[in-house]
């Protein structure tokens, strides 16, 4: 009989990271059920001069921080559930129930993308997950090299991406030093396309009908967005972040850093160099974002400083507050966030059942209503409701609903 993973084997520092990673997600991912454009600095949401700091502030501290340190978590999960199935000698078995797993996740993942929010991120997660595989006997060196070529393509593309940007320059300036009369079609156009591209656009306050009105018109939005049957079973997009990651995350778990911080030789130092040059990063990345968004980066060195810093924090993050929790918290086991973690699956659903009942039509059409630093107000709310249930639920129960079904599903047939 597979028995699920007891208290005394849960790595309580993981726990605690989980529960910060996941409701610190939520800061974010609300703007995309408030907001028609969440990423346009200067669509609804900047009522005040105080609402754009409100957005700098959030951006800077908040925005891919706790996704990046979710994804890490996740990798370190799903690479903790193969080492546990493979130290029980299970053979072939172990490989058929990591699988079965992540083929459950995927589902989930659909479901929920499909049904509630086309914003989920499990399913691209699960897709992720079968490319671990391979690397669970890699050893600590290799591993970085894995690491190394994964950042080496993502600063390729943002070099090729810049290279592009300074042609398009190149080609603007040529153009304007033309007469009227000497500029083709084709100068007017590029001309045009970089002041669009340039000229700083002003603020939409504008009333917008509340989408989604009815559960059946969410489902259709959904699936224009959700194109898994049209056979993109992971973001493109963020494909080599996320592996990138989530092998980070096999590399401080095989430190042993969850475990005992201390196995990592100056670990405090490493910490906060990290730390300051994640900030420091993060700090230009998102002034630039959020104050001069019209001006394209143009320089190699900027576009590969602006490549990983929601990486970089969400790193020191954990290794922050992973530092934190063994030195002052490790005693209090069942702390309300560990909690919120050992239902992670269920909680993450729910903030997007709530959101979607907060802001479509199909329950109290707040859509586009709220500045952004009312809407930290709402997330704060959404955090205390999250807690309380999870306190309540694990008195009673030792998982969350959907952490039942889907440990249900995968070791059903080895039972």
């Amino acid at each position: 009989m597979l028995e699920p993973t007891s208290l005394s084997e849960r790595i309580n520092s993981l726990d605690f990271l989980r529960g910060i990673a996941l409701l610190g997600i939520l800061i974010i991912n609300i703007e995309s059920f408030s907001y028609p454009d969440p990423w346009n600095p200067y669509k609804y949401g900047f009522a005040s001069e105080a609402d754009h700091l409100v957005r700098f502030w959030v951006f800077f501290l908040a925005q891919g921080k706790f996704f990046s340190m979710f994804t890490l978590l996740f990798g370190v999960g799903f690479y903790i559930f193969l080492e546990r199935l493979e130290r029980k000698n299970l053979g072939l078995k172990a490989m058929d129930i990591y699988a079965r797993r992540l083929l459950w996740l995927f589902i989930f993942g659909l479901i929920h993308a499909y049904l509630i929010w086309d914003g989920d991120v499990l399913y691209h997660y699960a897709a992720c997950g079968f490319f671990l595989f391979p690397l669970r006997s890699f050893k600590v060196n290799q591993l970085v090299i894995v690491v190394l070529l994964f950042a080496g393509i993502l600063l390729y593309n943002s070099y090729e991406r810049t290279s592009k940007t300074k042609e398009q320059f190149r080609e603007y300036t040529q153009a304007v030093k033309l007469t009227l009369e000497e500029q083709t079609e084709e100068d007017q156009k590029r001309i045009e396309t970089w002041k669009k591209r340039t000229q700083p656009g002003e603020a939409d306050h504008s009333n917008i009908d509340v989408p989604r009105t009815t559960l059946y018109q969410g489902w259709l939005a959904n699936a224009e967005h959700t194109k898994v049957h049209k056979g993109a079973v992971f973001y493109q997009g963020i494909l080599f972040r996320t592996l990138l990651l989530m092998v980070l995350g096999i590399i401080l778990y095989k430190l042993g850093v969850f475990h005992n911080y201390r196995s990592v030789t100056y670990y405090w130092p490493i910490t906060l160099i990290i730390l300051v040059a994640a900030l420091t990063t993060n700090y230009f990345r998102y002034y630039h974002w959020t104050f001069e968004y019209f001006e394209p980066v143009k320089s190699v060195g900027q576009s590969w400083l602006f490549t990983f810093p929601k990486q970089t924090l969400g790193l020191a993050y954990i290794l922050l507050f992973n530092g934190g929790y063994q030195k002052y918290l490790k005693r209090f086991t069942a702390n309300p966030i560990s909690l919120v973690c050992r239902m992670a699956l269920s909680n993450y659903i729910l903030q997007s059942i709530i959101c979607g009942l907060i802001f479509y039509g199909y329950g109290l059409g707040k859509y586009n209503q709220y500045s952004r630093a009312e809407l930290l107000l709402i997330v704060i709310g959404i955090w205390l409701l999250q807690l309380s249930i999870s306190w309540f639920w694990m008195q009673k129960f030792d998982q969350g609903p959907l952490e039942r079904l889907w440990r249900k599903f995968t070791y059903q047939p080895f039972q």
